[in-house]
C-alpha cells in the first residue's frame, strides 16, 4: 500500500513524501527509523474512500456527542470485561438507537472484520472520529493498550462535553433574562406606547422628550420594517465576517486573554483543556510531537496554536518543551513551571492530565464568580431601562390626570 506523508526531519525542515508499507502503522516506523517526525500520513486509497465516506453521511445527518459518549463507554466496558474487541463493536454497531451513528459503526465493523485495523477503520470518518481520537486509538493498537486508551478516550468525551454543559448551564439565566426584556420592550414600545399616543393627541397636551422619542422610534420601525430589519441583518452578517478576518480574531483572542475580567475564565479553561488533551494522549502512547500538533489543531484559539508551534519546532531541535511554556506571558501562573518538572521526572503525561483538570476547574469557578457579579448589573440595567420606559407612558398621563381636576 502507498502511504502520503509530510515529515519534519532532524533540523526541522519540512520533508513530504511517499512510502510503500503494508500499513499506516509500519509506514510511521519506517519514517521514524529514518529520521523523520510524521506530521501527516494517508494513503491516497483511503482519502478517496474518506471523501466518500464524508459525502454520504453528511447526508445521514450529524452525530451528537452524547450519542459518542455512550458508544465508546459501552465499547470499554466490554473490553475490560474481556470480550474480544470486534465482537464488542458488532453488538455495539447492532444496538445503536441512533441512524447516523449506527452507520457509520456497520461501515467500522465490515472494515475491522475484513482484516483493517480499528485505527486505519476510525480514519475513514472524519467527521465523527477527529484526528486526536484516530491518533490514540493507533498508539494503543501498537502498544497493546487498547482498552486503556478506550477508556481515557471516553473520560476525555465526557469531560469535554461536562464542561460545555456547565458552562452553558451558567449563562443561561442571564442570556433567557436579556431575551425576556427584549421582547417586553419591544411590546411596550410598538404596541403600548401608540395607544397611548392617540390620547395624547386627543387631549393637547405636550408629549414629554422621552415619550416623544419613543413615539418616534417606534412609527419610524413601523414604515420602514424592511429597512430595520435588513439592517440589523447587515450588522450581524458584517460583525460576524469582520470578526473571521486573521487580524480581528487575534485582536479577539488577545482581549479574551488579557481583559481583567475575561483573563482569569480563558486562560483556565484552555490551559486547563489544552494540558488535558496532551496529557491524555501522552498516556495513550501518542508521540509528543504527534500529541502538540493535535493540540494545537484543536484549538481555535490563535495565541495557543502559536504557543503549540513553537513547543513541536523546539522538540524537533531537542529543546525541552517546557522552555516555549515558560515565555507564554498568558499561560496561569505555575502552569509551565508543573510541566517543566514533570519533564524532568518522566511523567509528564500524568502530570499534564491533572494539571489540565486542576486548571479546568479553576476557570469553571472563575467563570461562576463571573456570573455571579454579571448576574445583578445585567437584572439592575434591564431594571433601569423597562422603568424608564414605563415611566416615560406613566408619568404623562398623571400631568394629564392632575390637569383634569
Amino acid at each position: 500500500m502507498r502511504f502520503q506523508y509530510n515529515a519534519k526531519n532532524g533540523r526541522g525542515e519540512l520533508a513530504p513524501g511517499e512510502i510503500d508499507a503494508v500499513s499506516i502503522a509500519a509506514a510511521r516506523l519506517q519514517l521514524r527509523s529514518q529520521g523523520l517526525f510524521v506530521t501527516a500520513l494517508t494513503s491516497h486509497s483511503s482519502s478517496a474512500a474518506s471523501m466518500r465516506v464524508r459525502s454520504a453521511t453528511q447526508l445521514w445527518g450529524g452525530v451528537r456527542k452524547s450519542d459518542l459518549v455512550m458508544t465508546m463507554s459501552q465499547l470499554s466496558i466490554m473490553s475490560q470485561s474481556g470480550v474480544d474487541l470486534a465482537e464488542a463493536l458488532h453488538n455495539v454497531a447492532g444496538q445503536c438507537p441512533r441512524p447516523a451513528l449506527r452507520k457509520v459503526l456497520e461501515r467500522i465493523d465490515a472494515d475491522v472484520h475484513s482484516g483493517r485495523s480499528l485505527s486505519d477503520s476510525v480514519r475513514k470518518h472524519p467527521q465523527v472520529f477527529d484526528d486526536l481520537f484516530v491518533a490514540s486509538i493507533s498508539a494503543g493498537e501498537q502498544s497493546g493498550t487498547i482498552t486503556q486508551v478506550l477508556d481515557r478516550l471516553t473520560y476525555l468525551l465526557r469531560s469535554d462535553m461536562r464542561l460545555q454543559s456547565t458552562i452553558w448551564s451558567m449563562l443561561m439565566y442571564p442570556i433567557v433574562l436579556a431575551a425576556v426584556t427584549f421582547v417586553v420592550l419591544n411590546c411596550l414600545v410598538f404596541f403600548v406606547l401608540p395607544q397611548f399616543a392617540t390620547v395624547f393627541e386627543t387631549l393637547e397636551k405636550p408629549v414629554p422628550p422621552l415619550t416623544q422619542f419613543l413615539l418616534d422610534i417606534g412609527v419610524f420601525v413601523r414604515k420602514n420594517v424592511v429597512l430595520v430589519v435588513g439592517g440589523f441583518l447587515s450588522v450581524v452578517i458584517g460583525g460576524y465576517s469582520l470578526r473571521t478576518r486573521p487580524a480581528m480574531r487575534r485582536a479577539w483572542d488577545y482581549g479574551t486573554l488579557h481583559i481583567a475580567m475575561l483573563r482569569n475564565v480563558t486562560q483556565g479553561l484552555l490551559t486547563g483543556r489544552s494540558f488535558r488533551l496532551l496529557g491524555t494522549m501522552l498516556m495513550s502512547g501518542v508521540p509528543l510531537v504527534d500529541g502538540i500538533r493535535l493540540c494545537r489543531n484543536a484549538t481555535r484559539n490563535q495565541f495557543f496554536r502559536d504557543l503549540f508551534k513553537l513547543a513541536e519546532n523546539d522538540v524537533l531541535h531537542g529543546e525541552d518543551f517546557s522552555r516555549s511554556l515558560l515565555a507564554a506571558h498568558f499561560l496561569p501562573i505555575g502552569a509551565a513551571q508543573m510541566v517543566a518538572t514533570a519533564e524532568r521526572s518522566g511523567k509528564m503525561g500524568e502530570v499534564l492530565k491533572n494539571v489540565g483538570e486542576y486548571y479546568e476547574d479553576d476557570g469553571e469557578r472563575c467563570l461562576r464568580d463571573l456570573i455571579k457579579i454579571a448576574e445583578p448589573a445585567v437584572i439592575v440595567f434591564l431594571g433601569v431601562v423597562v422603568a424608564g420606559i414605563v415611566l416615560s407612558v406613566i408619568v404623562p398621563m398623571l400631568d394629564v390626570s392632575t390637569s383634569s381636576h
